[in-house]
């Protein structure tokens, strides 16, 4: 039985992750979104299904006083 190198796991695992990119890249597509944009779709669809509405609105609230503030200091 041959040994599994590092270098067999390396390539296996940057395979796996390119398989993974090419299957998001494809939802993506099928979507008309860019990548990004559907990573932050899924993200968001999957943190309303974790989250309470308390905890998303503590969240939008924070990024709304992130945004105001960094919009603050582009003036």
């Amino acid at each position: 039985m041959p040994v599994k190198t590092n270098t067999y796991k390396d390539k296996r695992a940057w395979w796996l992750s390119h398989e993974a990119f090419l299957t998001f890249q494809e939802l993506a597509h099928q979507q008309g979104l860019q990548i990004a944009a559907f990573l932050e779709v899924i993200s968001r669809e999957l943190a309303q299904q974790r989250l309470s509405e308390e905890q998303r609105a503590r969240i939008r609230a924070e990024a709304e006083q992130i945004a105001a503030e960094r919009k603050n200091g582009e003036q």
